[in-house]
């Protein structure tokens, strides 16, 4: 079966480096950023960053935030005996609109914001010259930082993918990770072990009765699974649903603040806590959950021995980030495979 796959990330993150990659396999191209080209190139703009950020936003609200994916899913519509390669996915309805296309994937390329900013300070030397400033507005526009939802929503975008990489290695190293991404399509690549439990703490995220969002966690230690848990209110206790709603949207509290006011314990707590029950050693074990932990559940993982967490996306708890940032017990690990909802 042919492929048709898309790409998104932020800028300097390793998608051009991909494109070349699959072009060379005998993969056709095409970006949503060429449509915007056309139409910057119709009013006569130059072809800078900014003006096409600013056209492709004003498509976007004037036709509908995926009107760029409609019209390159058109184009690969015309042409399904070839193997495609979607550039410059930067809005979730865009994904919408490409997933109508028979069997698209699309992957998510990141790295640490540091190694961002070099990259495309290292560029600038080489062309135009920007300043750190002015680099990291731009990162912070395309991942959504005071942009329209039909705008620049990069960092919505990573979090929908089929697959994701963090490029902060070689180039050598992307490659390797891309082909295997290529070999679990054909068939040729038994998945990792990261894979097969984060699969599985998704599975077990299915389970949760959290009406804002659904966590799953797995602590694993040599290659077997030793417990798991999901977020929900603790045994005996009603679920939020049957309490009239979510308590902590009803008093306005923000994703990642005050955590004690909320009837549900998290996903990485039942599953540290499901051990303690049975009996279940999982010192040195490590934790696979979907999410990032907030700050209760560091402590608990941090006092609990675990000795490596594997997380899928991102959760704004900054006295979390600040906790994990100031211990060197625990190695934090940001998940790379492939993603199952």
């Amino acid at each position: 079966m042919n492929k048709i796959l898309g790409l998104t990330g932020y800028m300097g993150s390793g998608k051009g480096e991909i494109v070349k990659y699959l072009v060379e396999k005998g993969f056709k191209y095409i970006s949503l950023s060429d449509i915007v080209r056309q139409e910057a190139t119709s009013r006569g703009l130059d072809l800078t960053r900014e003006n096409l950020q600013n056209t492709g936003n004003e498509l976007r609200a004037t036709y509908g935030a995926g009107v760029l994916g409609m019209k390159v899913r058109e184009i690969v519509s015309a042409d399904l005996n070839s193997d495609w390669i979607i550039d410059g996915i930067r809005n979730p309805a865009c994904i919408l609109e490409l997933r109508q296309l028979p069997s698209f994937k699309v992957v998510g390329v990141s790295a640490n914001d540091e190694l961002l900013l070099d990259r495309l300070l290292a560029r600038s030397r080489e062309g135009s010259v920007l300043t750190r400033d002015e680099i990291l507005a731009k990162l912070n526009r395309e991942k959504g930082v005071n942009e329209p939802a039909n705008g620049q929503q990069v960092k919505k975008c990573l979090n929908m993918v089929d697959y994701f990489i963090l490029n902060e290695g070689t180039l050598e190293d992307l490659y390797k990770k891309f082909q295997h991404f290529l070999n679990l399509l054909d068939g040729k690549d038994r998945p990792t072990f990261d894979e097969v439990f984060m699969e599985i703490s998704y599975t077990w995220a299915k389970r949760a009765t959290c009406l804002r969002r659904q966590v799953g966690a797995v602590i694993a230690k040599d290659g077997q699974q030793l417990t798991a848990g999901y977020n929900g209110a603790p045994r005996g206790i009603p679920h939020c649903a049957e309490m009239g709603g979510c308590i902590r949207e009803k008093l306005g509290i923000p994703s990642g603040q005050r955590h004690e006011i909320c009837r549900g314990t998290h996903a990485e707590q039942n599953a540290i806590t499901q051990a303690a029950k049975f009996g279940i050693n999982i010192e040195g074990g490590t934790l696979y959950c979907n999410t990032f932990p907030c700050v209760i559940c560091a402590k608990m993982i941090l006092n609990a021995g675990i000795k490596k967490v594997v997380y899928d996306s991102d959760y704004d708890d900054t006295l979390s980030k600040e906790i994990l940032g100031q211990q060197s017990l625990l190695e934090m690990k940001r998940y790379e495979g492939v993603r199952v909802y």
